[in-house]
């Protein structure tokens, strides 16, 4: 049976994630299980009463009237690092996914300690959806950006198992950087054969796109393909502002948190600035 974890911190912004989770767990059939971690404080009534507040919540979430997806999710409350909790929970029941809701930005410590995201998705072991907007139906229209290593083939199979629905209308982006093209320019290469040069390049990375598609999707004639042609993350969040998905699904190679505290990662900067629900597909989790 699919099994789905949602770790939730019962604010406000993390309602949506819940309801999408419910709502997940009920076209897929799957198993659900609702996590809240409770930080620990400087004092044991403290501590006591802050348990005390997130059972009631959590047990009053997971029933009717505000559950509305069928039967309720298990649910448990744990006290300790939300991160590594919510790992531990990761292993002991081996979801298909975590669901959350977005994470709040905590500036210089977010660069230095890594988001709940980030450290999530470093260890590999499931694919991430963050939840943004209000679930009140299934996914309507769907961007995948893509490139063409390993775990993009895991993010086009996840998305088919977990998040794509048969009415879901589904676009795939791939970013195309001809490599000589400055250099061309450079050498004082005539305009149109420069421009001939990017063309052949773009279709080149169509039919590469296209290929990925047939190896890795269950019906690859459903998806657009689209070609990008400048850096991939500013690309990606152009295509949301034009195209306005409701879901952006990426692969990414799980790095470690110096390096993309360093450099940063496609995937974590998408995770940080797009305005839509976003699933990232760790290379290895699916």
């Amino acid at each position: 049976m699919t099994k789905l974890l949602c770790a939730t911190d019962l604010l406000p912004k993390s309602e949506a994630a819940i309801d999408r989770a419910g709502l997940l767990a009920q076209r897929l059939g799957a198993q659900l299980s609702l996590l809240h971690v409770v930080s620990p404080v400087s004092s044991e009534r403290n501590l006591e009463q802050s348990l005390q507040m997130a059972i009631a919540g959590l047990d009053a979430r997971a029933r009717a009237p505000l559950w509305r997806f069928g039967p309720p999710p298990n649910v448990a409350v744990r006290t300790g690092s939300p991160a590594r909790l919510i790992r531990e929970t990761i292993d002991e029941q081996r979801p298909d996914l975590l669901i959350v809701g977005p994470h709040r930005k905590r500036g210089v410590r977010d660069v230095l300690e890594g988001t709940l995201a980030e450290k999530i998705l470093s260890t590999r072991q499931c694919p991430l959806l963050m939840v943004r907007d209000k679930a009140d139906a299934e996914y309507r229209n769907m961007l995948l950006a893509l490139d063409l290593a390993e775990e993009s083939g895991a993010a086009v199979r996840a998305a088919e198992a977990l998040v794509l629905g048969p009415s879901t209308q589904a676009m795939v982006m791939h970013v195309c950087e001809p490599p000589y093209q400055g250099m061309m320019r450079s050498a004082g290469v005539a305009s149109e054969d420069v421009v001939a040069y990017v063309d052949d390049s773009r279709r080149e990375a169509a039919d590469q796109v296209r290929n990925l598609l047939k190896q890795a999707s269950t019906d690859h004639a459903r998806y657009a393909v689209v070609i990008g042609e400048h850096h991939p993350a500013a690309s990606i969040r152009r295509a949301i502002e034009l195209y306005q998905p409701d879901l952006v699904v990426m692969g990414t190679s799980g790095m470690g948190r110096m390096r993309r505290a360093l450099i940063g990662s496609v995937a974590n900067q998408i995770l940080d600035a797009a305005t839509c629900d976003v699933l990232v597909v760790p290379r290895g989790s699916a």
